[in-house]
């Protein structure tokens, strides 16, 4: 199956495009999402995302829960699961393209997931346009091959990469706080 029957009629579309550099409005109420806050491997959106007026967007751009925010530009063509942990909210730069699943047919960590693996981040390398920084179309995304189990096998798959993720993210952190730790026992021991 190909994302684009997962998707439906206008399932599929760019993040919003700012004319220029985007700039943090005092009070700002609407969350933008921009490459540079996207966390831990391309798995998490971070928390310092900033924030404009929401009258500099149409709400139509307005990302919802379980909308994928799928890497459009330059070498690391990830999706990531969008859910907000507070009430503001969020629409992504146009660095993303935004898929917005039928849910009935897939979950959307599955299908972040099933981006990321290494068969389809092969399939979109080749797609891929550019020279300097390349980037991948919206044909090529609505054309991604994906492997649907039912939608109880795909929670269990989304469930378990969940929790090797959150394992690594914890690895991580350990071997950086015992490097810390080594690092500060051995120039204490120079002194």
């Amino acid at each position: 199956m190909k994302l684009k029957f997962l998707v439906g009629y206008n399932g599929i579309f760019s993040g919003y495009s700012f004319r220029g550099k985007i700039t943090p409005a005092k009070g700002g109420d609407l969350r933008v999402i921009q490459l540079k806050d996207i966390d831990n491997d391309y798995t998490t959106i971070g928390k310092e995302c900033i924030f404009v007026h929401q009258n500099q967007v149409k709400d139509k751009y307005y990302l919802k829960e379980g909308d994928i925010l799928f890497i459009s530009k330059g070498a690391n063509n990830y999706a990531i699961p969008f859910y907000a942990d507070d009430n503001y909210p969020s629409v992504a730069s146009s660095a993303f393209f935004v898929v917005r699943l039928d849910e009935t047919k897939a979950t959307p960590n599955y299908v972040a997931w099933y981006i990321n693996q290494k068969k389809v981040q092969q399939y979109l390398e080749s797609q891929a346009s550019g020279t300097y920084t390349t980037s991948i179309n919206r044909e090529t995304v609505e054309n991604i091959p994906i492997l649907l189990p039912s939608i109880s096998q795909q929670d269990k798959i989304a469930n378990i990469a969940a929790l090797a993720v959150k394992e690594q993210n914890l690895y991580n952190q350990l071997m950086e706080e015992k490097n810390r730790l080594i690092r500060t026992q051995l120039l204490t021991s120079i002194k």
